[in-house]
């Protein structure tokens, strides 16, 4: 039997619809697309429905009939679409894209077996389920968030449901988080490393992030002087989301000495910030072969 899920915000106003789909030899269900959960964990990925935990890789085809002005909710969507094409499950339509959304960015890493952090995304208390198996310490991250901004590492259960019920407009991810002694923002142009940035915290800053905008330094480096596995990782992540003036964020866990792709940014402040002399003759460099 062909199995198909109807995917919505208010669920009440497609259960007529799947009724009358369904028949002899199809069975259609209907499960509003915000009790998904989106979960990624030794790079083996899964969506799952919450209100069943049933993965969706069992349906045939997921058809999106999402009612939300402008499409509001592609970044779910253009997620969905990677595990779906993985999957081969028919989606319909599968057009969903947002450069924009750390959630379509760590899906499409791991579509295309790029190494990422483990990552979970859904209702709150489906977060806070995954903390145990991240090894107990998350950081939890707007889906949107720049700059460091709406991050915070958590330590509990409780701590993770308390921040999204703080945030009624804001939708988190939840990642496992690596020891690191600092991370890599390696500038590439044209699908190639031009100079990095590598930041790290103070040595006694209780802080877990790196970004400079949140008291962290920097130190410019050429690429000579940059791990190739960094910067390979950095060029390949670019590549997957089609990205070709980028800056790519490259963390090593300082204890198994593995890479990981945090995020890749677009233009990454080539205009502002440091070493906006380096900067620009990277850039002047990519004009010239225009």
């Amino acid at each position: 039997m062909k199995r198909v899920l109807i995917l919505g915000r208010d669920t009440g106003i497609f259960t007529n619809m799947a009724k009358d789909l369904s028949g002899s030899d199809t069975q259609v269900d209907v499960c509003s697309y915000e009790d998904l959960g989106f979960l990624i964990i030794d790079g083996v990925g899964s969506v799952m429905r919450c209100d069943t935990g049933e993965d969706i890789k069992n349906y045939d085809a997921i058809l999106v009939l999402s009612t939300s002005r402008n499409h509001l909710q592609n970044y779910i969507f253009s997620a969905l679409a990677c595990y779906c094409r993985k999957n081969n499950i028919v989606i319909l339509d599968d057009m969903f894209s947002n450069l924009d959304g750390k959630l379509y960015a760590m899906w499409k890493f791991w579509e295309d077996n790029i190494p990422i952090p483990d990552t979970a995304f859904g209702p709150a208390t489906f977060l806070a389920e995954q903390l145990e198996k991240f090894g107990g310490v998350g950081v939890l991250k707007s889906v949107q968030g720049t700059r460091g901004n709406d991050n915070y590492l958590v330590h509990s259960s409780e701590e993770i449901i308390s921040i999204v019920d703080d945030s009624p407009n804001i939708r988190f991810i939840l990642q496992n988080f690596i020891p690191n002694d600092g991370d890599w923002r390696v500038v590439v142009l044209n699908y190639e490393p031009k100079m990095g940035l590598y930041r790290h915290r103070s040595l006694n800053s209780t802080e877990h992030r790196n970004n400079t905008s949140v008291g962290g330094q920097a130190e410019s480096a050429t690429t000579e002087e940059i791990d190739s596995d960094i910067l390979e990782l950095a060029v390949n992540a670019s590549k997957s989301l089609g990205i070709k003036i980028a800056g790519a964020d490259i963390l090593r866990d300082s204890k198994t000495k593995k890479c990981y792709v945090l995020e890749v940014n677009r233009t990454p402040q080539l205009a502002t910030g440091g070493f906006y002399a380096q900067k620009l003759n990277s850039l002047k460099e990519l004009l010239q072969k225009l």
